[in-house]
């Protein structure tokens, strides 16, 4: 439980106390961008989620050093698997940024984050199905399920995203629900914390993503660039697949599908009308939101409320993933207290 709690505040101190220098330097250096859903469309610092991504780092690896070199104890491969992960995506990310990869570029090369978690074969390969049991996947597991999962969770929590503080509060809530999940399930069995690893990686998460937020609420002070996207997708991801959470994640990244499958209606949309294609929300000079249609996630409810702002759109997007997150730990917990496992 210590643990979780260091990996927390460590990551939490590392955003807040770096970040104020962070946007000063970004500013002097002209390294901006047009927040494009305000009527005046100010210029505020982008690629701010280094130091999301530099937080994490600092925050697992002085675990790591606790655990190797305080409690004299093995550090478990599979958590150096997932490090190797986050940084690869945030390298990635750092990329996409000052290159500005093809669409089809930007989906395919998150997959290679999934390599060190496929080539320690991370997870376990059985999976209960429905109506199925429990089914052993051997070898397609690490070689086919890590990086679909990886790819997914990572491209999906890139593509959810654009709004102030809408990235950073989506991850806070998902992290923050799977750190309870694993206090709130030590406390009913009365056992030391099963799946630490996982913990570990998320309790780092939950606290970068949450000082992140802090500097990328609205109004932001700065954006997080596909560095800090990218690199929030993988923690999750890596925690999750350390965790052999495949049920839970399903339900945390619904929403996050539904934005998928949105967008593809969008892209048929636009090439069987021929109209041009709107990559953001145009905002009326009251500050609500202009969009084309339902065609994302956080395009449905300015859709069909013309009174909706950038800021409450977040805040009920933020709301929903609340209920939904939570509502799922809380059912698994209740279903495991009957005896039944629902993960």
């Amino acid at each position: 439980m210590l643990r979780l709690l260091l990996a927390v505040i460590i990551s939490f101190v590392c955003v807040v106390t770096l970040m104020p220098a962070t946007i000063k330097l970004l500013k002097e250096r002209g390294v901006t961008g047009t927040d494009v859903h305000k009527p005046e469309r100010p210029d505020i610092p982008k690629g701010g989620g280094f130091i999301l991504l530099f937080a994490m780092v600092t925050g697992l690896l002085i675990i790591i050093g606790i655990t190797t070199f305080i409690e004299e104890g093995l550090v478990n491969p599979a958590l150096l698997a997932a490090l190797v992960s986050i940084l690869m995506a945030g390298m990635i990310g750092l990329l996409d940024d000052n290159l500005d990869f093809g669409n089809r570029t930007k989906i395919l090369l998150p997959m290679l984050a999934a390599v060190p978690m496929m080539a320690m074969n991370v997870g376990t390969t059985t999976m209960h199905v429905p109506f199925i049991g429990v089914l052993d996947l051997g070898p397609i597991y690490p070689l086919i399920i890590i990086p679909l999962m990886m790819t997914f969770i990572i491209d999906s929590t890139n593509m959810y995203g654009g709004m102030n503080g809408l990235e950073a509060g989506l991850t806070s809530v998902n992290a923050s629900a799977v750190v309870l999940y694993l206090v709130l399930q030590s406390f009913m069995t009365g056992q030391v914390l099963d799946q630490v690893e996982t913990g570990i990686v998320m309790a780092a998460l939950l606290g970068a993503s949450l000082g992140f937020f802090w500097f990328n609420r609205f109004p932001a002070k700065i954006l997080p660039g596909d560095v800090g996207r990218l690199a929030m997708g993988a923690a999750m991801g890596a925690a999750l697949i350390l965790g052999n959470m495949d049920r839970l994640a399903i339900v945390l990244y619904i929403p996050f599908g539904l934005n998928f499958i949105l967008y593809l209606f969008y892209r048929l949309h636009v090439k069987r009308t021929g109209i041009e294609y709107a990559k953001f929300a145009s905002p009326r000079e009251d500050g609500t939101l202009e969009v084309v249609g339902p065609y994302t996630m956080y395009w449905v409810l300015p859709h069909f409320s013309a009174k909706m702002t950038e800021s409450r759109n977040v805040k009920l997007l933020i709301l929903l993933q609340a209920v939904l997150a939570y509502g799922a730990i809380l059912t698994i917990l209740v279903a495991q207290f009957m005896g039944i496992s629902l993960v």
